[in-house]
């Protein structure tokens, strides 16, 4: 009797299972993708590769560094020139913000991820600049 209730509990879990498996085969019911709940889960934080248009040389790309301590974002910029840090730090979902001083001038800078990539823009004396990146992995 053990055997057969033993048996009869199996078998409706994988029938749950199974039904569950169909579902999101047949697109159903759509739920996060597995690369989805990954990027969610690091969110802004690590190494990013990035590229800006229309600026010298030497600022024109460069690795973007997020860490996070506790509730509070740092970013570091690094450059071919050296490493600079950044001010006025803000993470809001898939948004970062912040400043950054560039030879005396402040360079306010937003961008939006888009899974492992971003688009944003700096917005300097000068005008505004476009750029882009994808995180190191």
């Amino acid at each position: 009797m053990k055997t057969a209730f033993k048996n009869f509990g199996l078998t409706i879990l994988l029938l749950i299972f199974s039904y569950g498996y169909s579902l999101d085969n047949n697109d159903i019911c759509k739920g996060p993708e597995i690369s989805d709940m990954i990027v969610k889960k690091k969110k802004w934080t690590g190494s990013w590769d990035y590229a800006v248009q229309d600026v010298p040389a030497e600022y024109s790309s460069g690795v973007l560094h997020v860490s996070k301590n506790g509730k509070i974002y740092e970013v570091n910029l690094e450059l071919p020139g050296g490493k600079l840090p950044t001010e006025k730090v803000k993470v809001e979902k898939n948004k970062l913000t912040f400043s950054v001083d560039i030879e005396g001038s402040i360079v306010d800078v937003a961008l939006i991820m888009d899974g492992d990539s971003f688009k944003g823009e700096s917005v300097t004396s000068d005008g505004i600049f476009l750029l882009e990146g994808k995180r190191r992995i």
